[in-house]
């Protein structure tokens, strides 16, 4: 990852990781990031910002079938 994390939420979508906030415990700072892994490209990148800062949080991915 960019930015090293725990008590994020993650979830998979379209065959990536996505990762949001969670707490840095290196900076001693919760966060507000996201971050998307590709697995074709084994590539980490920030892919925007949640509204604010939070932790310990759920991600949901909905598909219309």
């Amino acid at each position: 990852m960019m930015e090293r994390r725990m008590e994020c939420g993650a979830v998979i979508m379209n065959g990536c990781i996505y990762v949001t906030g969670g707490y840095s415990y290196s900076k001693g700072t919760y966060l507000q990031s996201i971050e998307k892994y590709d697995p074709d490209l084994n590539k980490w990148e920030i892919v925007g910002n949640l509204p604010s800062a939070m932790r310990s949080h759920g991600c949901v991915c909905v598909y219309n079938v």
